[in-house]
């Protein structure tokens, strides 16, 4: 699904992935810049605030209004420079809370981590050790819930607490899932070290990446709940197959544009 839509809205998608890259670059660039002078003064004042900033405010509000075109284009096979900037307007404030939270969080779990093994590695190693391991894997599962959470907030349109907790059922219910979208973040990192790559390519993939995995988890979900609505109608009790009525039923049994084409159609796009 993630490649045809890459493929089949590439130009919009490099265009909207040149303002996202742009706009998380200018942050960062100045925030290495008065990083790399290793003035104590110019990191305090400048750095920090602006890596800050990138991270856990531009960098959530840019994800939030391209996942608002992806969302657009997967259900009308359509979109527009313009829904990018339209779901930068919706979901600019809750993006931002999600950052900050997920920012304050990261921080200070990998302090604890670093706290917990440094100072009771004398005197209490084993508490020291197992805090700290705590810690880590609570980072951990902080991480996977940042790939879906973005996603989460555009679709559902809830509020900042409603949306976190979602995806964190999300992830615990889809645990191999959410490792696999891990993994394939880190290969795809790899383009950042390119960056021709990473201002015309990288954000926009990785959005319409966690964006179709949202999208097959909810038909997931969505057969499931016709399934035990159909199941409990005694008028129906045998014929499950009403649950075609739903989308998901739909997207199983109808030609899906982006789900049923294959290396063929790549090859020779002309033939149906």
């Amino acid at each position: 699904m993630a490649f045809w839509v890459t493929y089949d809205h590439a130009g919009k998608l490099l265009l909207a992935n040149l303002v996202v890259s742009v706009s998380v670059a200018l942050p960062l660039m100045f925030g290495a810049a008065a990083y790399m002078t290793h003035d104590a003064v110019l990191i305090t004042l400048f750095a920090a605030p602006l890596l800050f900033l990138a991270f856990c405010a531009v960098m959530p509000v840019m994800a939030a209004g391209m996942a608002h075109m992806v969302k657009e284009i997967i259900d009308t096979h359509d979109g527009s420079l313009r829904t990018l900037f339209e779901g930068i307007r919706l979901y600019w404030r809750r993006a931002i809370g999600l950052g900050l939270i997920y920012g304050i969080a990261a921080i200070a779990l990998t302090s604890s981590a670093w706290f917990y093994a440094s100072r009771l590695r004398a005197s209490v190693p084993w508490l020291g050790y197992g805090l700290s391991t705590l810690a880590l894997w609570c980072l951990a599962f902080l991480a996977l819930n940042a790939l879906l959470v973005i996603p989460t907030l555009v679709q559902k349109r809830a509020g900042v607490r409603t949306t976190l907790r979602l995806t964190a059922m999300l992830v615990l219910d889809n645990l191999l899932l959410t490792v696999g979208l891990a993994l394939t973040m880190l290969a795809l990192g790899a383009m950042i070290l390119l960056p021709p790559l990473f201002f015309f390519l990288y954000a926009a993939l990785a959005i319409v990446i966690v964006s179709c995995a949202y999208e097959l988890l909810a038909r997931k979900y969505d057969a499931r709940a016709a399934a035990q609505q159909q199941a409990t109608d005694t008028e129906h009790i045998n014929t499950l197959s009403a649950a075609r009525d739903t989308r998901a039923a739909r997207a199983r049994e109808e030609y899906d544009e982006y789900l049923d084409r294959g290396f063929r159609d790549f090859l020779f796009p002309w033939k149906e």
